[in-house]
C-alpha cells in the first residue's frame, strides 16, 4: 500500500525540483494516457494475490518451503500469462 504514494511523491519531487540524472541530464518521465485495462488487470492481480497470499516472486519461496499447493499458484500464474499473451493482439492497448 506504499508503492503508489511513494512513486507519486518521487515523481512530484523530480518534477518540482527538476532533478537530473548522475550524467546531469534531465529526468524524462513521459505522460501516459489513462487506460481502463490497467484497472481491470490490477483487480485480477489483486484477487489472485489475495486468494493465494503471493505475488509472483514469493510463489517460489512458498514452493521451496514445502507448501505444495503453491505449485497450483505457479501453474495458474503461468496460465494467466499465456492467456494474456494469446489475447494481447485482441485487447485495446
Amino acid at each position: 500500500m506504499t508503492a503508489i504514494p511513494t512513486a507519486a511523491l518521487t515523481v512530484f519531487i523530480i518534477r518540482k525540483f527538476k532533478i537530473k540524472t548522475l550524467d546531469h541530464e534531465p529526468v524524462q518521465i513521459p505522460k501516459k494516457k489513462f487506460n481502463w485495462g490497467y484497472v481491470y488487470g490490477a483487480i485480477l492481480f489483486g484477487i489472485g494475490w489475495g486468494l493465494t497470499g503471493a505475488c509472483p516472486g514469493p510463489i517460489y519461496v512458498q514452493i521451496g518451503s514445502g507448501l505444495s499447493i503453491a505449485i497450483l499458484t505457479l501453474i495458474s500464474a503461468l496460465a494467466g500469462t499465456w492467456v494474456y499473451s494469446y489475447l494481447k493482439p485482441k485487447l485495446p492497448h
